[in-house]
């Protein structure tokens, strides 16, 4: 094979990483606004040019060969790097120093409700130059859109410690199930007594369900797992119809559906404490990545989710 080099101009790898996101020659031309056989050329040319074939194409659209899905992620970062020097070349003049620049940042949905609010507000008021892109998902998407480089940033509960992470809080566990008599007097649950509630979890691979089951399992008990949904709004509507209850961190649950719909009793002997973690794509801003981390830990605080002292470790133990 002849050397490739000067084949991955700018325009082709705009061009290609649409055509890949899209998964369509046709939504790519229109998103990009040119004409379909123009697009056409330049991926004939691309895959010439670097000898490998990209896309493979069917009446569907188009998906990656293995070579493609390892351009399609060495053109986004190559294209957010383009992205963010043109901003800030363009803002240098008049941000005074001041961190600027587009952020991607996943959350976790039990957290997002309440968190991106919060989070939007501070970032407005004190850091006006950055964009946030906001994507709310569950925690293996959220690694996986970490390992693509996909966001910048995540709040999440890591399953993978060798990414780094940060702890950033602990958030207490509840058991929910209907507001019927016994669920709405508020009394607490004993860990124990959770093994005679039917109960609806993750499947297992699940960070929550993998949390609940190993302190489960430390105390010698055997959870009656009656149904698997994931996905904390189909966890919900599953306990609403009555099927049995669920485990939910204390920021999960609309506070207009708790005492109507929902309760939330508190588990205890012992408490549960889930980690929060904050992971960050390798090559962040250090700078940016510190006022971000310093604004999501305020809010958190905000959101009464206990915090990590000076040694790492949060006042709740995690148990």
């Amino acid at each position: 094979m002849g050397s490739m080099r000067g084949s991955l101009d700018i325009r082709r790898l705009r061009y290609f990483l649409a055509t890949a996101e899209t998964g369509s020659i046709s939504a790519a031309a229109r998103a990009l606004h040119t004409s379909q056989p123009a697009l056409s050329y330049h991926m004939a040319e691309l895959e010439r040019l670097t000898g490998h074939v990209l896309l493979l194409r069917d009446r569907s659209g188009v998906s990656l060969t293995e070579a493609g899905r390892l351009l399609r992620t060495h053109a986004r970062l190559i294209l957010d790097q383009l992205d963010l020097a043109e901003t800030q070349l363009d803002a240098l003049e008049r941000t005074g120093g001041s961190p600027f620049g587009r952020v991607r940042i996943a959350i976790i949905s039990s957290l997002s409700a309440r968190l991106i609010p919060m989070l939007v507000e501070r970032v407005r008021a004190e850091m006006p130059d950055v964009t946030l892109q906001l994507v709310e998902a569950g925690t293996n998407d959220i690694t996986a859109r970490l390992d693509r480089g996909d966001v910048d940033m995540a709040v999440y509960l890591a399953a993978d410690r060798s990414r780094s992470e940060q702890q950033l809080a602990s958030e207490q566990l509840y058991f929910l199930n209907l507001a019927d008599d016994e669920n709405r007097s508020g009394k607490p649950l004993n860990l124990m007594d959770l093994g005679w509630q039917r109960l609806i979890l993750p499947a297992e691979g699940n960070p929550l369900r993998d949390f609940v089951q190993a302190r489960a399992r430390q105390h010698g008990l055997r959870l009656d797992v009656v149904l698997e949904v994931d996905g904390l709004n189909s966890r919900l509507t599953a306990v609403a119809s009555g099927v049995g209850g669920t485990i939910v961190g204390a920021q999960g649950v609309s506070q207009d559906d708790l005492g109507t719909v929902y309760a939330i009793r508190e588990i205890v002997e012992p408490r549960l404490f889930r980690p929060i973690f904050l992971g960050v794509r390798e090559d962040l801003d250090p700078y940016l990545q510190r006022q971000l981390g310093g604004l999501l830990r305020d809010c958190l605080l905000k959101l009464s989710l206990d915090l990590p002292t000076e040694s790492g470790q949060c006042s709740n133990p995690v148990i």
